[in-house]
């Protein structure tokens, strides 16, 4: 009875863990731009807000106009402060689409590269976003098993697509990622029927990944891939 309600308790406390690494990392990206969203929105409102309570002090002594209310400089700032923000996302996304702006990036990227945690949180959040916002023709089918680096050892891989071997049989393209770098890894072209499906989701592959395995279901269960996982071959 004992040794039952310790087994219990112990998978009670891997599940709570792993539910809240999880939550983690799906959040991190998220929480990271609400608050870099939170110190421009503050930033820009810091300097709208002395024009805007200047000007207004000003119209109220047109006799015409009678004292404006405080409410109206907290919106108009607020509002002034959403537009020049998107205008000022809106140029940095211009600026980056040239070689000035993609070398300071990059500079700006090395400093933070050098921070050991906010390398890790930038890390984390960077790949997530770059693997979400993959088109639909790039992204990943599914996450399968495979045989890596030797017989015997099992890497997690995500399926990209099928080609035609020389001799007419079916190979299927599968990314091997890095844990727990997502953007580096292998491409390795394997033998269908050495290829096993999983049942994971794209999500629950990346946070295995991010997460070196910390974050993973107990259980996977795996098929061998359909043909209709990657819909008709292309001749």
């Amino acid at each position: 009875m004992d040794s039952r309600k310790s087994s219990m308790w112990a998978r009670l406390k891997s599940n709570v863990r792993r539910r809240l690494l999880s939550g983690i990392l799906l959040l991190m990206p998220f929480g990271v731009t609400l608050l870099v969203m939170r110190w421009l929105f503050q930033w820009v409102a810091g300097f709208i807000r002395p024009i805007i309570t200047f000007i207004i002090s000003k119209l109220s002594q047109v006799p015409v106009i009678e004292a404006v209310p405080d409410i109206y400089i907290t919106v108009s700032v607020a509002t002034l402060s959403i537009v020049v923000l998107l205008v000022l996302l809106y140029l940095v996304g211009v600026i980056g689409q040239f070689v000035i702006g993609k070398r300071l990036i990059k500079v700006g990227e090395t400093l933070l590269m050098r921070i050991p945690l906010v390398r890790t949180i930038y890390t984390a959040t960077k790949q997530v976003a770059q693997a979400v916002s993959l088109p639909e023709r790039a992204a990943f089918k599914s996450v399968v098993l495979v045989e890596f680096p030797r017989p015997g050892f099992k890497a997690v891989g995500f399926l990209t697509g099928r080609i035609q071997g020389p001799s007419g049989e079916s190979l299927y393209k599968v990314y091997i990622p890095h844990a727990p770098i997502l953007t580096t890894g292998f491409l390795e072209i394997i033998p269908a029927d050495e290829v096993v499906e999983t049942s994971l989701t794209i999500e629950d592959g990346f946070k295995m990944i991010l997460s070196g395995g910390v974050v993973s279901p107990d259980v996977i269960n795996a098929v061998k891939p359909a043909g209709n996982t990657l819909g008709p071959k292309k001749e």
